[in-house]
């Protein structure tokens, strides 16, 4: 069903396609707990300089990028492939991360909690507090709103940008439901071109059609960047449908109808689905994309990343 935004007459229930300030920022965690992954960042400190401090623990081998310091050059790797390869170190400083959200029609379908374009924006709202817990800069973009706010720190910045995703959604609730424009590639040339060398670029969305242009440019800066992906899926994709007689209305017809479904064709149903699932995070792995998992009330399912 497509979500129109507009509160029945006489329902006391609070509409689930409404979007509040005071839902994003009820998603503000306590504290981050557990440790984080080699190679990301670490709270090292209430008041982290500017520029970004490098450790002693080894990474990973990366080519060379204009400006750093030919002293960790590989040279035994640049020999290897022919071509100049960096020593790349564990950061010991806070990294900046910028959010694109997904806000085109179809981001509106939603079954039984709220919309995946909710679940998208309370998503990106939870991971712009976490930044903020962490001390580290956290930007945004919204597609297809073309809203592109520069990585900054501190709480004021934290709910500029939560106010920007309230007034995006409101916006996405009365777009046509026809418009299928694009721009999740764009939207990432534009958020990496405020980035530095490792920091990283969370994508929230249910990634339907991988286009070659997303494909391309996620291929071509993978190597500066990490890339996030942030798979937004409606409760309906997780379970079969239930064997049933299902009434529909054919579009230009007024007569409604019934549909059978048995349990055979249920099953053979919910097979290809989870085909396609398969395929889409096989083609996102990859591309260079690290993948989690979001749970339909709008928080990530905890050990789904990959």
């Amino acid at each position: 069903m497509w979500f129109s935004g507009r509160k029945q007459a006489g329902a006391e229930a609070p509409d689930p396609a409404k979007l509040t300030l005071r839902e994003l920022m009820a998603t503000q965690p306590r504290h981050v707990r557990g440790r984080l992954m080699p190679g990301e960042r670490y709270p090292t400190g209430m008041r982290p300089g500017r520029r970004r401090a490098q450790g002693m623990d080894l990474d990973s081998i990366g080519p060379y990028v204009p400006g750093d310091d030919i002293r960790w050059m590989d040279w035994r790797a640049t020999a290897r492939t022919g071509r100049a390869q960096m020593k790349r170190f564990v950061a010991e400083s806070h990294l900046a991360r910028m959010l694109i959200v997904d806000f085109r029609p179809h981001l509106r379908f939603g079954t039984e909690i709220q919309p995946m374009a909710k679940t998208a924006a309370l998503l990106a709202a939870h991971m712009a507090w976490e930044a903020f817990t962490l001390q580290e800069p956290v930007g945004l973009v919204i597609v297809p709103d073309k809203v592109m706010v520069r990585p900054r720190r501190g709480r004021g910045h934290v709910l500029f940008l939560l106010k920007h995703l309230e007034d995006c959604y409101e916006t996405a609730l009365n777009r046509d439901p026809d418009d299928s424009s694009d721009g999740l590639a764009a939207a990432v040339d534009e958020a990496s071109g405020l980035l530095g060398f490792g920091d990283e670029i969370c994508v929230f969305s249910d990634f339907g059609e991988i286009s070659s242009d997303l494909t391309a440019k996620v291929r071509e800066l993978n190597a500066f960047r990490n890339f996030r992906a942030i798979i937004v899926e409606d409760p309906m994709f997780h379970r079969p449908i239930p064997a049933g007689r299902y009434p529909y209305q054919a579009a230009g017809d007024p007569r409604r109808r019934l549909a059978s479904i048995s349990k055979s064709m249920a099953e053979r149903h919910q097979e290809a689905v989870d085909e396609l699932r398969r395929n889409l995070r096989r083609q996102l792995l990859q591309d260079g994309w690290r993948i989690t998992e979001a749970a339909s009330g709008g928080f990530m399912s905890p050990g789904t990343e990959r």
